[in-house]
């Protein structure tokens, strides 16, 4: 899929994601995310959603007033980091990857870790429990308290994943 470009994000807007990042992530890791130097685009990828390059690369995900790191961008941040310990991530044991890399939602059983300060409806990202690699982001569907104790039930709605339409997008 290719994407076309809209419009340039202004230094202001820029500075409002790397606060956001911040927020969610820490400051330290906001930084390695996005630099008030870097160029960033907007371009619109369904009605609902704009994927944000930087530096022309696909980086970010916008849906409403919520922003997210895309899979492939936590995939290059996770060659110098250990996503594991980041907040906002579930960590699922490898029984679950090939279900979360074909769409599937995640399943409280398959969950072996969650940052406890999710709530509902926060977008998060899952990572595989042996090395850390990003698989997917998505909505969380209950607590990351709930994620940790409960034994069933659905835990975060996929909305992205590595090797679907969004991880394949081009640049045009």
């Amino acid at each position: 899929m290719e994407l076309k470009v809209k419009h340039p994000l202004s230094k202001k807007e820029v500075k409002a994601i790397i606060r956001e990042m911040a927020e969610i992530f820490g400051e330290e890791i906001a930084e390695k995310m996005l630099s008030k130097k870097d160029r960033v685009e907007v371009a619109e990828f369904d009605k609902t959603t704009e994927i944000l390059l930087v530096n022309g690369k696909p980086f970010f995900i916008r849906r409403k007033d919520l922003i997210f790191p895309l899979v492939i961008a936590l995939y290059e941040l996770s060659n110098e980091e250990d996503l594991r310990k980041w907040p906002r991530r579930v960590v699922v044991d490898e029984g679950a990857v090939p279900y979360i890399i074909n769409g599937a939602d995640v399943m409280a059983a398959g969950i072996v870790d969650a940052d406890e300060n999710i709530k509902e409806g926060d977008f998060v990202f899952v990572v595989e429990e042996q090395y850390g690699r990003p698989l997917a982001i998505g909505i969380a569907l209950m607590t990351g308290k709930a994620m940790k104790e409960k034994p069933k039930g659905k835990a975060v709605k996929n909305i992205h994943h590595a090797k679907d339409k969004i991880w394949n997008i081009t640049v045009g």
